[in-house]
């Protein structure tokens, strides 16, 4: 078979082939119904186009609920101390119940409790009292606890916050009568406790402290020219290195001494050339 024959067999092959169509399917402007064959879109030469009636739904993050009290043993004894730290009477099963504490909500929590080494357990009256680290009860204590401890310096205010429930009142009532001496925060707020030893309070005449008030505090740049012309002598500060900053040592150079090897070759010249005589 010639070539011209070859093409001419192929064209008439290629022309004997069926011609298909491509569907272009187009969406229904109705989104919330489907076409079935009875109804079917003309547009998509009888296909069958279905549209989903469900909306898609946004994202919803969920957010843990409030139950108040965990289920888990750890969690019900860390409600149940903090219950107890809250209140100054001694509390029964019944009375922990009544404030969302329920010892019967795990088996081991009941134990748990009175094992605790911040609760005092009563065997006899069967009732739970919070142990704090200082026994303190009304502002009095806290009034003889700081007078014992004047020589050791303030107590720490959060040191006591546990000790009694109405710490804060007792202090500010203490503090108004004039028998502690309260260092405060920025925020008001107490931050170490003195016992006040009113024998030392001694009274000023007014004249005094109002000249007292109206002196001015020097600059700190201006303070030792202020200090000399006062006549007085300012204390000499020297300025003290960083815990960081190591002062860097000095290396030192050392002579070391060769130690010579080969001593077996000491009497050996070795300027002369050797020639081995056969």
């Amino acid at each position: 078979m010639s070539l011209k024959n070859a093409a001419s067999e192929f064209k008439k092959r290629l022309a004997d082939q069926p011609i298909i169509r491509r569907a272009v399917v187009t969406p229904a402007k109705d989104e919330s119904r489907f076409f079935t064959g009875s109804d079917a879109n003309p547009n998509n030469n009888g296909l069958h186009v279905f549209s989903s009636s469900k909306k898609k739904k946004s994202e919803v993050y969920s957010q843990p609920k409030d139950t108040g009290v965990g289920r888990h043993t750890n969690s019900l004894l860390f409600n149940a101390i903090n219950y107890l730290k809250s209140v100054d009477e001694p509390q029964t099963i019944e009375d922990l119940k009544r404030h969302g504490v329920d010892l019967d909500a795990a088996p081991e929590l009941h134990q748990l409790l009175r094992e605790n080494a911040k609760v005092n357990y009563d065997s006899i009256n069967s009732t739970f009292v919070y142990k704090p680290t200082y026994q303190i009860r009304s502002k009095e204590d806290l009034l003889l606890m700081l007078e014992k401890r004047r020589n050791e310096g303030g107590m720490d205010y959060k040191e006591l916050k546990d000790s009694y429930s109405k710490l804060s009142q007792a202090v500010e009532e203490l503090a108004s009568e004039g028998r502690i001496l309260v260092v405060r925060n920025k925020d008001g707020n107490p931050r170490v406790l003195y016992w006040n030893d009113q024998r030392y309070n001694t009274a000023m005449d007014a004249d005094f402290r109002k000249i007292w008030h109206s002196l001015r505090i020097p600059d700190e740049v201006d303070l030792p020219k202020e200090l000399e012309k006062a006549g007085l002598t300012h204390m000499q500060v020297f300025d003290k290195k960083g815990p960081g900053e190591t002062p860097k040592r000095k290396q030192v150079r050392r002579n070391r001494k060769m130690k010579i090897t080969n001593t077996h070759m000491k009497e050996l010249d070795l300027t002369k050339d050797f020639v081995v005589q056969k």
